[in-house]
């Protein structure tokens, strides 16, 4: 009963869908399983997206309304479906004419309709697949606020210094620490499949910071932030996967940030560009200090059991989080917003970036 009176949600261009199948999980979306019931919204907020989505359609003769707009080639067999049955179905419903590019053109998608209506609805159908498809691909970029100053990287090398000099637990060794270059505040993940969309979540970013980053902090310039405390993210301090430094407002009220990083994630979320992590309204604020996954790996000589998947092998963070529960390592301004790809070293050492914001008056 709980899932049919809480159905599972999807934001398309400012708008909130209910999905029809409640068993269906968001990431594993059917054309199929979506439908256009929409949900009470504030028209105010969404204002400004309807006049820029009814701009985008144009009349080309007395009975016929045309839009064109870019999706990535990834996503293009979701939309056509077996047999082309997805896309005739979209038309069909909508009473649109649908154009999707060849292999190997490098075009719009275009809609051809009677109206602007089923236009829109058109676009909002295969929209919403795009999305579907987005959230099952392994994510590529990542938003974060960077914390790699001079006098964190210091304090952090000497937590370093300390963790392998006077902690012997087991599991333990230098590889597990992130370098001191890359250490960050993470806000968000994305998938970003080409350049296109690329050019969008900057621009995403960019509205992030007009509309619900500066008017946060604009009476808190600028805002300090002190990355002080330990955490980790399993329930056993025995066997930790991702141990992870805490963050804090120094000159401003207590949940401050929580606001700024939430209110991003929710623009990005609305345009269909990132997911809640675990279904989370609230962004797990965390700054990376040892993780698992950066272990360095043992050759194996053995064929066979080198194409066995290995479990991800766990340390005993226990006597880290006992001597250095409370260990600061010092305070930062929040100058930057970065989104950046991941995985990626850029020439400061810090991940390669794709757009940065400023947190300051301009």
């Amino acid at each position: 009963m709980n899932d049919i009176l809480r159905p599972e949600l999807i934001w398309i261009e400012g708008r909130c869908y209910r999905v029809n199948d409640p068993i269906t999980n968001v990431t594993a979306f059917q054309e199929q399983d979506l439908y256009e019931t929409e949900l009470p919204y504030n028209e105010n907020d969404d204002e400004e997206d309807d006049d820029d989505e009814f701009n985008e359609i144009t009349k080309v003769d007395n009975n016929r309304y045309f839009t064109s707009f870019h999706v990535s080639k990834h996503y293009l067999g979701s939309i056509i479906g077996k047999k082309g049955a997805t896309v005739s179905r979209i038309g069909r419903d909508t009473r649109t004419d649908i154009k999707i590019p060849r292999h190997g053109e490098n075009k719009d998608i275009s809609i051809y309709g009677s109206n602007v209506s089923n236009v829109k609805a058109a676009k909002r159908r295969i929209n919403m697949i795009v999305i579907a498809s987005r959230m099952k691909q392994k994510s590529t970029h990542f938003i974060s606020i960077p914390l790699n100053l001079p006098n964190i990287i210091e304090q952090f090398e000497h937590f370093k210094d300390s963790v392998l000099r006077d902690c012997s637990s087991t599991g333990l060794e230098e590889s597990l620490f992130i370098r001191a270059e890359k250490l960050h505040l993470t806000v968000g993940v994305m998938c970003l499949m080409d350049n296109e969309e690329r050019l969008t979540a900057s621009k995403l970013l960019t509205e992030a910071r007009e509309k619900c980053i500066m008017p946060l902090l604009n009476d808190y310039q600028p805002l300090q932030i002190r990355l002080k405390g330990l955490s980790y993210m399993n329930d056993d301090p025995k066997e930790i996967n991702v141990l992870y430094g805490c963050v804090e407002e120094v000159n401003a009220p207590s949940g401050l940030l929580q606001r700024v990083v939430d209110n991003i994630v929710s623009h990005f979320y609305k345009a269909g560009f990132m997911d809640k992590v675990y279904g989370r309204d609230n962004v797990k604020m965390h700054v990376t200090l040892l993780n698992s996954k950066y272990r360095r790996q043992q050759e194996i000589d053995d064929e066979a059991i080198s194409k066995q998947r290995k479990k991800q092998e766990t340390f005993d963070g226990s006597q880290i989080l006992s001597k250095f529960a409370d260990y600061d390592f010092g305070t930062v301004e929040l100058n930057n917003i970065y989104l950046s790809q991941r995985k990626s070293t850029g020439p400061d050492g810090y991940y390669q970036s794709t757009c940065v914001i400023s947190c300051k008056n301009q």
